[in-house]
């Protein structure tokens, strides 16, 4: 969704009823594209998403919002009823068509916050380093650990877009924009899925030829936006640049692309909306700029005319080869300072049968472990691990801690583990781990201990609890 500058658009100062909030009148827009809008409200906390039904014929309706609108309205419903995933996309207050007015309409919780695209196009003018680098690599590991969750409850995003990722000025990390997600009541009638995915960010020919025959999508397509994303935001664009001179070579010597054309060019016959969105290799080849979903193609071709005996070498070799020159490929467009995303990249764009399985083989690579000192103080002395320990519960995850989710705490000289990420690891009885804040730092981040209920500090009603700081990025469960 494209961003601007508050203004006026179609639907402002429209007003209709909301359930359970009352009577709202739509502002300026915060974001639109030609079929939907998103509007600010009278309400600070509220905003609209419009739907533009209006085809310009009396009695029918525009197909392409209708079934976004219907997918959304699906997809929140889903969420709805998973607590594990409910604090990472907006809150939602319900959605309606207006038939008589032709659009429909979802209100949800107003984001404060950027989105990723916004926060690494202000790096790319300023440089990335320092404190920026460290905040970037925790962001995009945690964007990471909920699309992990959301694969965990059968839930594919398919069109993962930068822009669509908010950084809240509480930390949180937040997902917008559920209209193109897959999830599992899809599966019941998979032939009705309305795909929907941009070229540039998603493999378009393989799945939407995969639901065209009931195949549903994977893991796969979120890893490929996933990777695209990250040299999105460390290039500002989504595609990669090819010097004329190889270009030209390649276009010297058409066996190397047109079969790929031949299989676009049949899916056009498939989707004719799709001729003026997914071009050609031909024609990126003359533009100077390829899309990911086309490069390992067009690269394995290439290289096996490039190298000398490619059929003698083993399959192991060439593949070997290929994920090596794609690397290389992407490393030389990356700024100095992110360079190290190229191995990343490659392993979630790179073809299917070489591509890593699961976001939590991508976790490994971006994260940014621990040292052994700190692992070692945590495994004998922090308190929540302490307490799992005792109730003879895995602490495995402890092997995987990233300096971004432990924190020192001074007063003891012992190290405290995110209560966010503690909550995940216990997220099933969280509500009966009780809590009591032993200090506060300068920097206003909250210490915490595991104590019996009766100890447990209140909070409003009830007692603290682990639940309780499930979104609190500046608590701590220290010893």
């Amino acid at each position: 969704m494209k961003l601007l500058v508050p203004a006026q658009g179609k639907f402002t100062d429209w007003s209709f009823e909301v359930p359970g909030i009352g009577t709202v009148k739509l502002g300026p827009v915060l974001a639109q594209n030609n079929e939907t809008g998103v509007y600010f409200t009278g309400d600070p906390t509220l905003v609209v998403k419009l739907f533009d039904l209006d085809c310009g014929k009396e009695d029918e309706f525009s197909y392409g919002p209708y079934v976004s609108y219907m997918l959304e309205m699906a997809n929140f419903d889903y969420l709805l009823r998973i607590d594990e995933l409910k604090p990472f996309v907006p809150d939602f207050h319900g959605g309606q068509i207006d038939y008589e007015r032709k659009f429909s309409w979802i209100a949800m919780e107003f984001l404060d916050g950027q989105d990723l695209k916004s926060f690494c196009q202000n790096a790319l003018q300023t440089g990335f380093e320092g404190e920026w680098l460290e905040e970037y690599k925790r962001i995009w590991y945690e964007a990471l650990s909920i699309v992990h969750l959301f694969h965990k409850h059968g839930i594919i995003l398919i069109d993962f877009k930068p822009e669509n990722v908010l950084r809240l000025k509480n930390r949180m990390v937040k997902f917008v924009d559920l209209g193109a997600w897959f999830n599992p009541k899809h599966r019941e009638d998979i032939e009705n899925f309305g795909y929907a995915a941009t070229p540039d960010h998603a493999e378009v020919m393989i799945d939407a030829s995969n639901l065209a025959t009931g195949v549903p999508p994977t893991e796969a397509s979120d890893l490929f936006s996933f990777g695209v994303a990250l040299f999105e935001m460390a290039t500002g664009t989504s595609r990669l640049t090819i010097d004329g001179h190889t270009a030209d070579e390649i276009l010297s010597t058409p066996e190397v692309y047109l079969f790929r054309d031949s299989q676009i060019k049949d899916v056009w016959r498939i989707y004719p909306h799709l001729k003026n969105l997914l071009p050609l290799v031909q024609s990126q080849l003359h533009e100077r700029l390829i899309l990911f979903a086309d490069l390992w193609h067009l690269l394995k071709a290439y290289v096996a005319r490039k190298v000398p005996d490619w059929e003698t070498l083993a399959h192991e070799q060439q593949e070997q080869i290929i994920l090596a020159t794609g690397t290389t490929f992407i490393m030389e467009q990356l700024p100095h300072q992110l360079k190290w995303l190229a191995g990343p990249i490659a392993q979630t764009t790179i073809l299917r049968s070489l591509r890593l399985k699961a976001a939590r083989d991508l976790m490994q690579l971006m994260a940014t472990p621990v040292s052994d000192q700190v692992l070692e103080d945590v495994r004998d002395h922090n308190v929540f691990v302490n307490y799992l320990k005792g109730l003879d519960q895995s602490v495995e995850f402890v092997e995987h801690l990233c300096t971004w989710d432990v924190r020192l705490n001074r007063k003891n000289g012992h190290w405290a583990i995110a209560a966010i990420l503690a909550w995940r690891q216990f997220s099933h009885s969280a509500q009966l781990v009780f809590l009591k804040q032993t200090h506060q730092d300068e920097q206003g981040h909250k210490y915490w201990g595991v104590v019996d209920e009766l100890e447990a500090d209140d909070y409003g009603d009830d007692k603290a609890t682990l639940w309780h700081l499930r979104n609190d990025h500046f608590s701590w469960l220290s010893s």
